[in-house]
């Protein structure tokens, strides 16, 4: 299992206590040492290009961020910050996916646009993209099925 699941995993299990009925306070050390830990590991993997891991890092955090002001001001990215860093990501996801598109290198870019839809399934561009290219495939496969 990777760290970002680790993380993402940790701060929903933290967040499912909290639903149950468990004060917040009584986990705020474990919840704020895996998201910012989380944030921390987002960041990092920004930097290295891996957008996919970590926007979906960065969505876990956002999802589950506290409701309680005083462990709100221990987080070390606001929920604005991080819907900022979603949104790059996902935009770096997309522009990588019409390079490999504009390749002819279609299954990438299907691949590149699934993500995007596995972070934010509402994601029009991508869900029109991926539709786009979806038909494609098959009319190739289809034309290659005729030779």
């Amino acid at each position: 299992m990777s760290s970002e699941q680790n993380y993402a995993d940790a701060i929903t299990l933290i967040q499912n206590e909290i639903q149950k009925g468990t004060d917040e306070q009584s986990l705020a050390k474990e919840y704020l040492q895996a998201a910012n830990g989380g944030l921390e590991l987002a960041a990092s993997q920004m930097k290295q290009g891996h957008y996919s891991r970590a926007a979906i890092l960065l969505k876990a955090i956002k999802d589950n961020y506290p409701r309680t002001p005083e462990l709100q001001k221990q987080v070390i990215s606001s929920p604005e910050k991080i819907t900022a860093d979603i949104e790059l990501c996902t935009q770096t996801l997309m522009d990588a996916g019409l390079v490999a598109y504009r390749a002819g290198e279609l299954t990438k870019a299907l691949d590149t646009w699934q993500q995007i839809l596995t972070i934010n399934p509402q994601h029009q561009a991508a869900k029109n993209a991926s539709q786009t290219t979806q038909q494609q495939l098959q009319k190739l496969k289809a034309l290659n099925g005729k030779n």
